[in-house]
């Protein structure tokens, strides 16, 4: 039974083409929050929308309701309480665990199948630099699927370093380092030392896509994250691209997901020759 019609007995009939037709769960069944957009219009059904989503699903704790984009500092969402209960939750992905509390730290369930297709691309060996990682989940996909001889994850949110750390520890991780500071600041000591970048934050990493290249070793691949509306999701970051790098090749490009309503979050893969500087 979809959400829309667990609710339709107590949500009157015109307003149901409003009930959200999807939410986010974060977690397990040891415990999960689920996250969700609802509409102003239905403001006064709120509360009803989530007690449905927790009678859905059994194992969900907590029931957040999304206000507005990611903003400040640390890129974090502001979220509305509609059922208390705990907020860290331990996430489950393609075989490795994910400790995070989304009300302290950025984090989506939705980007895993991304992960794994960025796993997938990890030669052996490889030496890999994830710029705003957050808790670090493309890190662990990383590690415990592809053989990369080194995984370097920066993140100045204290929250996210702190479950970052703790992830690698329940994961087993020993060839990640975790580095707590400024991407701006630690990122330019880090110059010519990587084969692999990822630079996964959508809005504003396009900034750093310079700094990103030339964290390379010679040549290599930036794996660059950003937004583009639905008739041309490609157009902008593959302009960004151009104008930063006209020598470099893009290889791959991918729509992650859904963004926002008429946008995607997309994912241009560049490789940078050797012969660049």
């Amino acid at each position: 039974m979809s959400l829309k019609e667990r609710v339709a007995g107590a949500i009157p009939p015109e307003l149901l083409d409003k009930v959200p037709t999807s939410f986010e769960i974060i977690g397990s069944r040891s415990g999960a929050v689920a996250v969700v957009e609802i509409p102003p219009e239905l403001e006064e059904y709120k509360h009803v929308i989530a007690k449905a989503i927790t009678q859905m699903n059994k194992h969900v704790r907590a029931v957040l309701r999304k206000l507005g984009g990611r903003r400040g500092e640390y890129r974090l969402y502001e979220f509305e309480v509609l059922v208390e209960g705990p907020t860290e939750v331990l996430h489950k992905e393609h075989g490795y665990y994910i400790k995070v509390d989304p009300t302290k730290v950025y984090f989506s369930s939705r980007d895993q199948t991304d992960r794994l297709d960025v796993a997938k691309m990890v030669k052996e060996g490889e030496r890999v630099l994830y710029l705003f990682a957050g808790v670090a989940p493309y890190a662990i996909a990383i590690a415990k699927l592809a053989k990369p001889r080194l995984i370097v994850a920066v993140e100045l949110n204290p929250w996210g370093f702190k479950y970052m750390v703790e992830n690698f520890r329940i994961n087993k991780v020993k060839n990640a380092v975790g580095i707590h500071g400024d991407v701006a600041t630690v990122a330019p000591l880090l110059r010519g030392k990587f084969d692999r970048v990822l630079l996964t934050l959508p809005l504003g990493a396009y900034r750093y896509l310079p700094l990103a290249l030339e964290c390379l070793d010679g040549g290599g691949v930036v794996h660059f994250y950003h937004t583009g509306r639905e008739e041309a999701p490609f157009a902008e970051a593959e302009a960004i691209v151009r104008d930063v790098c006209p020598n470099c090749i893009v290889i791959n490009r991918r729509i992650v997901r859904d963004y926002a309503p008429g946008v995607y979050k997309v994912r241009i893969d560049i490789y940078k020759p050797d012969h660049i500087t």
